[in-house]
């Protein structure tokens, strides 16, 4: 049986449809967000002279896509800040440790890490919206609330008339000595960071101190060697031609050019797209589900670094249901078992504790990694995780229907785990919100909880198919009519009763990427059933139990018999190979000399 299953898993690895986002994020070179891989942000956030402009995020998370363009765009307009306040991110996917460092409860989190932090810091959290101006502000008031500010950062703070005026004896770097009269602190504090790179050394003075000064409205004044302002300047908003009105002011005409678009010529935005299945999109693989499952334990519970009393409670019950519900070889179940078992006994629980638990089971051949296959997306932060996540839910009420510990107890199950653990903060808001309005928590019987989770995905689908998308994976109101032609009309009105069927015949049955189907009945899954996955594919609304065979009966399933025909020939070169060599070795004898 071992023989078997490492082959079985050396013809997986084979798969070329297989995908795994191993590296891939929301930000790319192209961008002026800086990734912190590892442990790269050890050096730079602790203890180092520039504070962050900080995003804890994770790349399947439907919030976090949304909001990746709108950060794009804060870290083009702050670059040249970057000396001061880098914006950079972490992908909690690949660096779960770092979110929990930093307390995050959600994604997407933006932080404000000061300079020369420690780890016992989590920086400020950002709570306002998605506006530009709104975080630029927040960046702003927390640079100028850093007591001891490094000295290569400019003074965001007014200073006085005297100060001002003492400004041109300093014996430090000679550079054109620029005074800025305000009568907003924050106009004059962007100004500085815009421009922090220049050659220029700017104070700042509020309008009370510019009276004196000579000044008669808001603007830019140059400082002579005694003191006196020499010109007034209006004060643009646009960092480019504020700096190119300074340099016309000290009668430099070379003011320094900047690349408005910062686009690399022959650059696709989109990116290379060889090849999209999308023929395996409503197969459900078994190993969708896992890699799922892999993720909520390993990045969305290890997030946490305690649990509550509640939280540990939607743990026990999420991973009871699964266990009992899903359709899984015997191993995976053992495995399963494992973890349930670390958890029985404990009355809390810590985050050390709980990586113990899994450390235990991924030892003893639990799954760590997550590939999907049918919900593979046409870019690596689309579908995946989220996908694999529904189909699990479905698989498991479906599965429990009637039978122990029931579908009622399963969608009970699923909102504990969304409350507790879903790290994407608007998914899990709209998703409680719904269950509220749905009275999901209500449901007493297991059909009304079946059909009731197939409203809500298509509540859920409906909203996201006007928002952020796979546009290769359309949202649709499901099941499609390809897919179950008696579920719907013309008109797209759906029959309870016809929905209800597909669902209890559609989810019960789960595929290996050979093709082979588990039968899932009342808990009981039949692990000897094989489908050509061709068949299946093209006439999903056709699949029932009678176009199936034995394993006894049909043997291995097409891919199965390719890999077997290329090993049997690899043996028989090997055979031949030995026996020309036998056959010429006996021939020696008789060659004349």
């Amino acid at each position: 049986m071992k023989g078997c299953s490492s082959i079985y898993l050396i013809a997986f690895l084979l798969i070329p449809q297989i995908y795994a986002a191993a590296d891939k994020t929301l930000f790319d070179d192209k961008d002026d967000v800086i990734i912190y891989k590892e442990n790269d942000y050890q050096q730079e956030l602790y203890g180092g002279i520039r504070a962050h402009t900080f995003l804890l995020y994770s790349s399947w998370c439907g919030h976090c896509q949304r909001f990746a363009p709108a950060y794009k765009r804060l870290a083009e307009a702050i670059k040249t800040w970057s000396d001061v306040v880098p914006v950079a991110g972490v992908d909690c996917v690949f660096d779960v440790t770092v979110c929990r460092l930093f307390d995050v409860k959600g994604y997407p989190t933006l932080k404000f890490i000061g300079p020369t932090t420690n780890q016992s810091d989590v920086g400020v959290t950002y709570d306002g919206d998605r506006s530009q101006e709104s975080m630029i502000e927040f960046i702003i008031k927390n640079l100028a609330a850093v007591k001891d500010p490094p000295r290569r950062w400019p003074n965001l703070h007014p200073v006085t008339v005297e100060e001002a005026k003492n400004y041109t004896s300093s014996a430090e770097v000679k550079k054109p000595k620029i005074v800025l009269f305000v009568d907003e602190e924050r106009v004059g504090q962007r100004v500085m960071l815009d421009l922090q790179k220049s050659d220029l050394r700017f104070a700042m003075v509020n309008s009370a101190a510019s009276e004196e000064l000579g000044a008669k409205a808001a603007g830019i004044g140059v400082l002579s060697e005694n003191g006196q302002v020499s010109h007034i300047a209006h004060i643009d908003t646009d960092p480019t031609k504020l700096e190119e009105a300074i340099n016309r002011i000290l009668g430099d005409s070379s003011s320094s050019e900047v690349d408005s678009d910062g686009s690399k010529e022959g650059e696709n935005e989109k990116g290379i797209i060889e090849f999209i299945d999308t023929s395996l999109q409503y197969n459900n693989y078994e190993l969708d589900m896992q890699s799922s499952i892999n993720t909520a334990l390993y990045m969305e519970v290890g997030l946490k670094t305690e649990f509550t009393e509640k939280e540990l409670q939607d743990l026990k019950n999420f991973i009871s249901v699964v266990r009992r519900c899903g359709s899984w070889t015997l191993d995976y179940k053992k495995q399963l078992s494992r973890v349930k078992n670390g958890l029985e006994d404990k009355e809390s629980l810590t985050n050390k504790e709980w990586a113990t638990i899994l450390e235990g089971a991924t030892e003893a051949g639990f799954p760590r990694n997550s590939t999907f296959l049918g919900c593979k997306g046409s870019t690596p932060n689309t579908r995946g995780y989220t996908c694999g996540l529904w189909i699990l839910f479905h698989t498991m009420l479906t599965s429990c229907y009637n039978a122990a510990p029931g579908s009622v107890s399963v969608l009970h199950a699923i909102h504990g785990f969304v409350d507790s653990f879903f790290t994407c903060s608007y998914c899990r808001d709209h998703f409680l919100s719904m269950a509220e309005q749905m009275k999901l928590l209500s449901i007493e019987e297991d059909q009304t909880a079946v059909l009731a989770l197939w409203e809500a995905h298509n509540q859920v689908n409906h909203r996201l198919s006007t928002e952020i998308h796979d546009p290769y994976f359309p949202k649709i109101q499901y099941p499609p009519r390809s897919l179950c032609a008696k579920c719907s009309d013309d008109d797209g009105q759906f029959d309870s009763d016809q929905v209800f069927g597909f669902l209890m015949r559609h989810f019960r049955r789960v595929q290996t990427p050979f093709g082979r189907m588990r039968l899932v009945e009342g808990n009981q899954t039949v692990d000897n059933v094989a489908v050509n996955p061709v068949k299946y594919r093209t006439r999903h609304s056709s699949v029932v139990v009678n176009k199936a065979e034995t394993s006894e009966a049909r043997g291995f399933s097409t891919f199965g018999m390719f890999v077997f025909a290329i090993v049997g020939l690899f043996f028989l070169f090997v055979l031949l190979k030995r026996k020309l060599r036998i056959f010429n070795c006996r021939r020696l004898p008789y060659i004349e000399v």
